[in-house]
Parts: C-alpha cells; sequence; structure tokens
C-alpha cells in the first residue's frame, strides 16, 4: 500500500504545486465523499419507505418520497458538476506552472490527473463507505475494516510491477523498439482484473458475514439492505481503483 500513497502524493505535488489548487483539489474530492455518503442515505431512506410503508401515514409517505427525489436528484447533479469543475481546475493549475512541456507529456500530464483526482476521489468515499458500516454495526465494520486493507496491500503490490513494467515500455518507446500494443494493453488490463477479481472474493467474506449478522438479529433488516447497497457500492469502488492504479501507472511513468 505504501507505493500506492506515495505515488499519490508524489503526483499531486507535481501537478498542483500551487496551495490554492490544492486546496480546491481536496474539496473536490470530499465533494466527490459527501456524493457518497448522501447515496448510502438515499438508500437508507428507500428502505424506511419501503419496510415501513404499512405504519407510516399519508404525510410521512409524502415527506419521505420528497426527501429521497431530493437526495436522489442531488446526489446526481453534485456528480455531475464535481466531474465537470475539475476541468477548469486542471486547465488554470497548468496554466500557473512554471514547468515547460512538449505536446505529448502535456497530454499525459492531463491523464496523469484525471486518474489521480478520480483515485483520491474513490479512497475517500471508501473512507467514508468504512466509518457509515462501522457507525451501523461496529463487529462488521472492523471486519470491513481488516479485508478492505488487506485488498489494498495486494493491490500495492500489483501496483508496484506496473510501474516497473511501464517504466519499461518507456526506456523500449526511447530506444525505439517495437512492442506490440497485445503486450502493453494487455499487461495493464490483466493487472487491473487480477485486482478486481481479488477484491471480489474478498467481497463474499462479507456478504457472507452481513447475512450471518442478519440471521442472527444482530443487524436490523433495514440496515441490512442498506449494507449490502453499501457493499455493492464498496466492491465497485475496489474494482475502480484497481483499474484506476493501472491507468495511474501509466499515465506516471509517460509524464515523468
Amino acid at each position: 500500500m505504501r507505493p500506492i500513497l506515495g505515488q499519490l502524493k508524489s503526483s499531486t505535488l507535481q501537478l498542483f504545486p500551487n496551495t490554492k489548487f490544492r486546496i480546491i483539489l481536496i474539496v473536490l474530492v470530499l465533494t466527490a465523499a459527501f456524493i457518497s455518503v448522501s447515496e448510502l442515505a438515499v438508500a437508507k431512506l428507500f428502505t424506511q419507505i419501503i419496510l415501513h410503508e404499512g405504519e407510516l401515514t399519508r404525510n410521512q409517505i409524502i415527506l419521505y418520497v420528497t426527501g429521497f427525489f431530493i437526495f436522489f436528484g442531488g446526489t446526481r447533479a453534485g456528480h455531475y458538476f464535481q466531474r465537470i469543475y475539475r476541468i477548469n481546475v486542471f486547465d488554470r493549475a497548468f496554466k500557473a506552472s512554471d514547468e515547460q512541456l512538449n505536446r505529448a507529456k502535456e497530454n499525459w500530464r492531463w491523464s496523469l490527473a484525471f486518474e489521480l483526482t478520480s483515485l483520491l476521489s474513490i479512497f475517500t468515499q471508501m473512507g467514508v463507505i468504512i466509518i457509515f458500516f462501522t457507525f451501523l454495526n461496529w463487529k462488521f465494520g472492523l471486519l470491513n475494516i481488516v479485508i478492505v486493507l488487506v485488498i489494498l496491500q495486494i493491490f500495492g503490490r500489483i501496483f508496484r510491477k506496473q510501474l516497473k513494467s511501464q517504466r519499461g515500455f518507456v526506456k523500449a518507446r526511447v530506444r525505439k523498439e517495437h512492442i506490440p500494443n497485445s503486450i502493453k494493453i494487455g499487461t495493464r488490463i490483466r493487472s487491473g482484473e487480477t485486482g478486481t477479481l481479488i477484491s471480489g472474493l474478498a467481497m463474499l467474506i462479507l456478504f457472507g458475514a452481513l447475512i450471518a449478522l442478519s440471521f442472527t438479529g444482530e443487524i436490523s433488516p433495514s440496515n441490512t439492505v442498506v449494507l449490502f447497497f453499501g457493499l455493492r457500492m464498496q466492491s465497485s469502488s475496489l474494482s475502480n481503483i484497481s483499474n484506476g492504479l493501472m491507468r495511474f501507472a501509466r499515465a506516471r511513468t509517460h509524464s515523468e
């Protein structure tokens, strides 16, 4: 996991040397985290409506349904504006930099910025999800923390190997050695999908634990449904991290 954190930190300092733009970057990342919390809140609200429909008055149903649509619409709008606004941030940050790059390096710098912000946003979302899980049930939350840390450690090893492979491709290009695209692309995709497979198998442990805790009554039905949606979101986030890290490794090595 250390190689991941080290490369994310060094890339952030390289792309955003100005404190102003680092603060804006943090705001964008926190916005993404807020969106993830809102999506879990939407799931919680939805389960409250469905599971307690017969116990709610008409006014309460109207209130819950209205809140559901407001929260759901807000998360979609926030997600959209967060992704669009970051383009303006990158443009201003790069123009404020004194570093002069050729066109190829400039393109890779943009790719690196997109992958960096995406990864930072996903990692922040993961942190929020972990806290949310622990708040709903501390036993399940602790198990989830252990599983996620193991997965990220594995991701770190795959990422380190991918950096080495991508640097080898860059050196080969400088020496004008031809490497088939099937090897260059296949290496990255294979590494990303390997991480996705490993994380998916690890998620089965958490789904099994969720079912067991639900059967024993330690987690209420509404919280079980919310945790299920949360696990699906976490599984998708881990998959995005695995593939995103491989794209980040490519952009990082080509922009050096």
